[in-house]
């Protein structure tokens, strides 16, 4: 075949993988969109109204699977992009450009990773989510089984008092159901309904740990009885970050940080062979 009838038919075939490599990653975003509305919404259970609840954990790990084959389809376009291409420049120029973008992806991948499996970084995080809230009779606090984007859980109370009282765990229909009425009956409602049937009653100077279910997006109040002698009581929310978050994810961007050293590694001698016959530098 005449040189010129062979560099006619690579760019036909360049320009073709060209059009199916886009025509893919159309029809994966799209992907990406209907399996999003799916996990959130659906198997979620995201809301608006009482409270904005989206959660993203299981979404976020779609969203690194699929970056992950992404990436592997680039690497296999590439590949016959550099085949097809025209001259060595074109060929020197896709490598570089490919070798930059692996090494972005290996970064902040790699960043990523550390921060959601390294266990020294990932208790600190944990540790800055704590809250420590006073309680009293008059003004019983409220918080989230976990944060509106589900990565950080709610897990326990610590409770502490100096003298002898009892700390109610409450959903936030009952709470709302008695709120406002006479306060002996009140407490008596609460005692009744409340979700920490076993442990409630918080010794002087003694933690009291209240474990939070952990069921669908709610609402708790805690509800101190002192039983009139004057004590209000601390309590600290203990969090935690999504086992979702914490496990697939984190797997799956060590799996993506991999793959693109690999990635990296194959184009090194690519990029070498073609620099110099290169005009690119």
């Amino acid at each position: 075949m005449p040189a010129s009838g062979k560099v006619l038919e690579d760019s036909i075939r360049l320009s073709r993988i060209r059009k199916i490599k886009l025509t893919l990653y159309i029809v994966q975003a799209v992907m990406l969109v209907v399996l999003g509305m799916v996990l959130i919404f659906f198997a979620g259970g995201a809301m608006l109204k009482p409270y904005l609840y989206i959660p993203l954990d299981s979404f976020l790990a779609v969203v690194v699977l699929l970056m992950l084959i992404i990436s592997l389809e680039s690497f296999f376009f590439r590949i016959l992009e550099i085949k097809f291409a025209r001259s060595s420049s074109a060929r020197h120029l896709m490598a570089m450009r490919s070798m930059k973008r692996a090494l972005i992806v290996i970064i902040l991948a790699g960043i990523l990773a550390a921060v959601t499996s390294v266990p020294p970084i990932l208790g600190a995080l944990e540790n800055a989510t704590d809250k420590t809230v006073d309680v009293s009779p008059a003004d019983p606090p409220s918080f989230y089984s976990s944060d509106t984007f589900a990565l950080i859980t709610s897990t326990r109370v610590d409770v502490t008092a100096p003298r002898l009282v009892e700390i109610y765990l409450m959903d936030d229909e009952v709470f709302n159901r008695y709120w406002g009425i006479p306060e002996a009956e009140f407490l008596e409602a609460m005692y009744s309904y409340r979700l920490n049937t076993d442990n409630f009653v918080v010794l002087p100077g003694v933690v009291l740990s209240v474990a939070v279910p952990q069921q669908e997006f709610m609402r708790y109040h805690l509800v101190l009885n002192d039983f009139d002698n004057g004590t209000s009581a601390q309590a600290t929310i203990v969090k935690e970050t999504s086992s979702t978050f914490t496990g697939i994810v984190s797997l799956l961007l060590i799996a993506l940080v991999v793959t693109n050293v690999a990635w990296f590694a194959y184009l090194i001698p690519i990029e070498k062979k073609y620099s110099s016959g290169s005009i690119y530098k």
